[in-house]
């Protein structure tokens, strides 16, 4: 895994030296992404310039030295990410004429783009965000990966182009000017996070997932999109073939398991109590025959603290289990680094345990599987129950005013009405985000959980559970690698029944099935926990808590943006401690706008 950034000198305003010196400074912002190595690329004509940090995970040799030029100099790639099915496109390239002199990815990627073009996106198994520099064409080619597991920020101004793989680097830039945006602020205090494509900083934007943005030298730009998750109702499974389905999905978890044991470095596992995780155990160990590193984090205190069922789990598949226990002293460590640890304000409450568990599973090993995306492919969050029987008895509602409703009950943040009156402007973006997303309730005939699950997919998934994953584990220089969010995974959900999904009492339904083919009913039964720091850790740091919130009014009050607004924020604390989400979600925002190094 790396960091990527690059500029595009459009008006030929900078130096090559001086645009070669901010590139250096932004390598230097990513070096946490990418320890092993350091790279910069210029184009002679000044026209464009690639950055790199290098996290090495294949071919550790200088060999994938990055910026990387293809074999006959017309491509260069700044690339974040791993491409699991390069074994299988190298050996149709090589079958094509194409020679390679490393055993990188990134070889392959470069060779497949000067054969295919952008199409090579829609045949790539992996998580990504690159930049492919074409110097015949003076055409910069920016695309992320099918879910957003790698991040990509950007800038665009009459003048210049620029992109990172965290938002921090671009604050290198000058004559830039950087501000809190409003309607990013809407949107954060009514979801935990900011959706894409927006970013918390003006004028900053997020490439979106399954994205394709080409920048031209002339400053031109084409937007596309290569891939969307929908719910194939049209053929979905049958109640007779209920069977063969949870054996076509034990088979590309398999498969796609198998892809992402390429490396050559030390792999793990990250297992909590969850089917996500247990199941990806089950597969590793039990059906492709690995001795496998499990990591767990349970919490001091709690008595659901998921680790004691997680180690049963680990002795029952005969993993070499390591577990840490969250301690009151690892959250005042944490607490007081949050707003470093986070490139973008993320209020979930998971970006804690998760930051500790990478910490210490990097002691062990260099990249780690983790469960992430199940709950989005087959419905499992806890909300849905909740939100899908009253969606699916208002079906004459406005497909709008379900997304709010979606946002009021199954989201709890801070209030919509403190929302509304905190931020009367930016308050159209948390309008304009229902809008966008209602087409998923357009269809009458569909279960409103097929919906829910298309939502959470586009929005929770990359703006909060795996930007969380990204930004916490890449801290310690550590990959993560998500086997539900294969392709052939993707498909296959798509597929599922509303049976395969819920039951009425379990969710996950086709993923509990398969699991309970190796561990017994208590583990493929057991009820949802999720990971989020739980109640009891507020609970038992409550003077710690109520101090932290109390210096988070002193910090936003202290900038630009909330001085300009009078009565803001008094209207927005208002609906704060309502709820231990809104509370944390402001705490980290006040704790991130304390680093930011730039006047807010």
């Amino acid at each position: 895994m790396c960091g990527i950034n690059g500029y595009m000198n459009f008006k030929s305003s900078r130096s090559p030296d001086e645009l070669q010196a901010l590139i250096g400074r932004m390598n230097a912002a990513l070096t946490h992404r990418g320890p092993d190595d350091r790279g910069q690329w210029a184009d002679p004509e000044n026209r464009c310039h690639l950055g790199h940090t290098r996290l090495s995970v294949l071919d550790l040799s200088s060999a994938g030295h990055q910026p990387m030029e293809s074999a006959d100099g017309r491509y260069v790639v700044s690339f974040n990410g791993e491409i699991y099915n390069f074994r299988a496109l190298r050996a149709q390239l090589e079958k094509m004429g194409h020679r390679f002199h490393t055993g990188t990815d990134t070889e392959v990627l470069l060779a497949s783009f000067a054969q295919i073009g952008t199409g090579i996106f829609r045949v790539i198994d992996g998580m990504f965000a690159l930049a492919i520099y074409d110097r015949e064409t003076r055409c910069l080619t920016l695309a992320r990966d099918r879910a957003g597991e790698k991040p990509l920020y950007y800038v665009a101004t009459d003048a210049l182009f620029a992109f990172a793989s965290e938002l921090r680097p671009l604050l290198q830039i000058p004559d830039v000017s950087f501000g809190l945006s409003e309607e990013s602020l809407a949107q954060y205090f009514t979801l935990r996070y900011v959706p894409d494509s927006n970013a918390i900083l003006d004028p900053v934007r997020k490439l979106e997932p399954g994205m394709i943005l080409q920048v031209f030298a002339d400053g031109r730009q084409y937007l596309q999109r290569y891939f969307d998750f929908t719910i194939d109702q049209d053929n979905e499974v049958g109640p007779q073939d209920t069977d063969r389905y949870v054996d076509a999905v034990e088979s590309a978890l398999s498969l796609s398991l198998a892809n992402r044991l390429n490396s050559d470095v030390p792999l793990g596992v990250f297992l909590s109590s969850g089917v996500d995780s247990a199941l990806t155990c089950a597969l590793l160990t039990r059906q492709l025959g690995q001795k496998v590193k499990t990591f767990t984090v349970g919490f001091e205190g709690d008595r659901d603290s998921e680790h004691v069922a997680a180690r049963d789990i680990a002795a029952q598949l005969g993993t070499e289990h390591y577990e840490h226990i969250f301690t009151a002293a690892d959250f005042d460590r944490i607490c007081d680094r949050i707003g470093h640890l986070l490139d973008e304000p993320n209020g979930d409450r998971s970006c804690v345990p998760t930051y500790l568990l990478s910490e210490f599973t990097r002691q062990h090993v260099t990249v780690a599987i983790s469960g992430d995306g199940g709950d989005e492919l087959y419905g499992g969050y806890s909300r849905y129950p909740l939100l899908a029987p009253p969606l699916d008895s208002a079906s004459e509602a406005a497909p709008a005013a379900m997304v709010q409703a979606y946002l009021e009950k199954g989201l709890p943040v801070t209030p919509v009405e403190a929302v509304r009156t905190a931020f009367p402007v930016g308050y159209a973006a948390v309008t304009g985000f229902c809008e966008r997303y209602a087409p998923f309730f357009m269809h009458p005939e569909r279960p409103a959980l097929h919906a829910l699950r298309q939502l959470d997919f586009h929005t929770y998934l990359p703006g909060a559970v795996l930007a969380k994953v990204d930004r916490m584990s890449m801290q310690h220089g550590l990959e993560t690698r998500t086997p539900f969010l294969s392709p052939d995974m993707m498909k296959t959900a798509s597929k599922a029944n509303l049976a395969l999904c819920s039951d009425g009492k379990l969710q996950k339904v086709a993923l509990r099935r398969l699991l309970a083919k190796y561990l017994p009913e208590q583990h493929a039964l057991a009820p949802k926990r999720g990971f989020g720091m739980p109640a009891s850790v507020f609970f038992n740091n409550k003077p710690r808590i109520e101090a932290e919130l109390k210096a988070a009014y002193r910090r936003l009050a202290d900038t630009r943006f909330f001085a300009a607004r009078d009565g803001a924020l008094d209207r927005l604390f208002r609906g704060v401690p309502t709820n231990i989400n809104s509370i944390w979600a402001t705490i980290v925002l006040a704790r991130w706008v304390d680093t930011v190094d730039c006047p807010l």
